[in-house]
């Protein structure tokens, strides 16, 4: 077996620190890259750069020009669209598989206890800014969950970059701007997603695929509708100043 080339490793590593700058919104969409300004500021030659670039390039997060170099893709509302709706599908298509083949009793009780844990945070006394995070990674957790008990890893490598492009979430799956964590993490708008989180998991336990299916579907394109308004709407907003 041949050693790892260092070139590709720093590649990989310049990389994995760029993706993370550009979803936390450290480098704007639309900011061009600058080669030897990234060499200097991660202490590497151009070439893992470049390498790292390219690679980014392939993920659909930045975009090659001739004579100009790489930029960072910008998105718009059809993107979120289109993004959500293949989410959708997989994630639906991923509760389809589970419920085909069952749930086993492991799987029943930490299914059982994640909702325990959300409706617990969800109807409790206060709801906070630290509330709403903590719902966020709780929903984060659930999902996850189904996709490992469907144990289809090129489906959940497909779901995880539906989610990470367009980038409207940050490297923790966050949303960027306040408008989006309002309208996704409200207490009303969450207590609906748990319930929506319980018939899947009774659909799951009945093997009623088809309806885990169809409810998990229906669970994504809501959040996907507020989204997707929400920045329809300042897209009209920002036209209308110009």
């Amino acid at each position: 077996m041949n050693p790892p080339d260092p070139s590709r490793t720093r590649a990989l590593s310049v990389a994995d620190m760029l993706r993370a700058r550009i979803f936390d919104g450290d480098i704007a969409p639309g900011a061009h890259l600058m080669e030897i300004t990234l060499a200097n500021e991660f202490g590497v030659s151009r070439t893992p750069v470049r390498g790292a670039m390219a690679r980014l390039a392939d993920e659909g997060l930045l975009v090659y020009h001739p004579q100009r170099g790489f930029q960072v893709r910008r998105f718009d509302a059809k993107d979120v669209f289109d993004a959500f709706s293949l989410r959708a599908t997989l994630e639906g298509m991923g509760c389809r598989l589970l419920g085909e083949r069952g749930l086993d009793a492991r799987g029943q009780e930490q299914l059982a206890q994640m909702l325990e844990e959300q409706h617990a945070l969800l109807y409790g006394e206060e709801w906070t800014d630290a509330h709403a995070m903590l719902w966020h990674d709780l929903n984060l957790d659930f999902h996850r969950k189904l996709l490992a008990l469907a144990d289809n890893r090129w489906l959940t490598e497909a779901v995880v970059r539906s989610c990470q492009l367009p980038i409207i979430f940050d490297s923790k799956l966050r949303p960027h701007n306040r408008d989006a964590s309002v309208l996704l993490y409200r207490r009303e708008q969450a207590q609906n997603a748990l319930a929506e989180h319980r018939r899947i998991v009774d659909a799951l336990g009945r093997c009623e695929s088809g309806v885990a299916e169809s409810v998990m579907r229906e669970h994504i394109t809501a959040n996907r509708d507020l989204l997707v308004d929400n920045l329809r709407q300042k897209a009209g907003r920002t036209r209308a100043l110009v």
